[in-house]
């Protein structure tokens, strides 16, 4: 009687949460796809410029201009930088270098570069276009989870919902880690091309974002006798889109990663003994009224 009692016990309890999985799958599943679908939609959109030939929205819905003048209180007389951020590219820059003594041979005079307007050449921030590329990828393997929202179906979730986080992660990890580069590459990034009057080949410079800062670097090559050396000077400022873009895939990844291992609890309980007992005690149980 005792074990009878437990078995009704236990099959009311895989009764229970065999509801709740219902209800994670038809509707938190759901729901959750749809809002990280409508945030990765408009951050795609932050990362694109109005008056990029691919885009296929209005121009109210993409990123629109921003002006930033980068500085740093050490190098504030030797190095300015004002620039146009739009989507994923610096469209306008004006660069000042006066590097003085600090480096050998010394530089007496300013030098002055820039990107123009009227050339339609832009700095190709990889970081910005690679975190678009990934929150792409995410949104084409939202569109290909159409598989039927039922209880059977959990390990489909669990593995869509893994590929969705990966994308994500690598997009935001794209904004906080900037790849190392070696100097020669940096001077032979097509990117420079763009700057007149020419940069001179003994200095490169960077532009690369690290969390919600952008920075421009400049790296000069000092030859002193027999040995060289290089000097790194830099200038940063703080936007509020990147760090807009970050905060939303931060939640963005927290919603995902809940619902994810909710998913695998569920997952856990339906591949023990416990469970499977309880369907071949429930599906006895059907089976017994169906006679009467």
């Amino acid at each position: 009687m005792e074990d009878e009692q437990q078995q009704l016990e236990l099959i009311e309890e895989c009764n229970v949460l065999r509801g709740e999985l219902k209800d994670l799958m038809t509707n938190d599943f759901d729901r959750i796809l749809n809002e990280t679908n409508e945030i990765l939609k408009t951050s795609v959109r932050s990362l694109k410029r109005s008056d990029d030939p691919t885009e296929v929205v209005t121009a109210d819905a993409t990123a629109k201009p921003i002006v930033l003048s980068l500085t740093h209180p050490q190098n504030s007389e030797i190095l300015k930088c004002t620039l146009t951020l739009h989507g994923s590219d610096i469209t306008v820059a004006d660069v000042i270098y006066k590097a003085g003594t600090k480096v050998q041979p010394p530089m007496n005079s300013a030098f002055r570069t820039n990107i123009a307007t009227q050339q339609m050449k832009y700095w190709f921030l990889q970081q910005l276009h690679e975190c678009r590329q990934h929150l792409e990828r995410a949104l084409r393997y939202i569109e290909l989870a159409d598989f039927e929202r039922n209880i059977d179906q959990i390990y489909k979730a669990v593995q869509y919902i893994d590929l969705i986080i990966d994308c994500v992660n690598n997009a935001k990890d794209n904004l906080l880690l900037p790849k190392k580069k070696r100097i020669d590459d940096l001077r032979r990034n097509k990117n420079t091309s763009i700057f007149a009057p020419a940069i001179p080949e003994n200095i490169a410079f960077s532009f690369y974002v690290q969390g919600s800062k952008l920075s421009f670097a400049v790296y000069h090559t000092s030859v002193q006798g027999k040995s060289s050396g290089y000097f790194k000077h830099s200038v940063e400022a703080n936007v509020q889109a990147i760090g807009e873009l970050l905060n939303h895939l931060s939640y963005v990844l927290l919603q995902l990663q809940q619902l994810r291992d909710k998913l695998r609890i569920f997952d856990e309980y339906q591949n023990a003994s416990d469970w499977k007992s309880s369907e071949d005690k429930q599906n006895s149980t059907d089976n017994l009224m169906t006679m009467f």
